[in-house]
């Protein structure tokens, strides 16, 4: 029951991501990229946002719980897109710090 629940809350920030024009993958090399796709930090977030609303005792095996994690799905889909790199700005990269080391005396 819990499982179809995460994978309804997946799923749909997932296909949110996609209408939203995220994209599918980062950026190569995705070790090192940082943007916002669909796979991450979409999904995931998603999965985790899913797994707290579970613990705090919201889902209670009913059949409003669907409803709640498609929520979860739309809201994290939403908050990727538009409000992420508010909370978490984008990271520098290594080159470009180690190119203003090497230009400073």
């Amino acid at each position: 029951m819990i499982y179809i629940v995460y994978i309804i809350a997946i799923v749909s920030a997932m296909v949110l991501g996609l209408i939203l024009k995220l994209p599918l993958l980062p950026e190569q090399p995705i070790r090192k990229s940082w943007t916002t796709s669909v796979v991450f930090p979409t999904a995931v977030l998603a999965l985790g946002f899913t797994a707290m609303v579970s613990k705090l005792g919201y889902l209670t095996s009913t059949n409003m719980d669907y409803l709640i994690a498609l929520a979860i799905g739309v809201l994290t889909a939403i908050f990727s897109k538009y409000m992420l790199e508010r909370f978490l700005p984008p990271q520098n990269s290594e080159e470009s710090s180690d190119e203003s080391q090497e230009a400073s005396p």
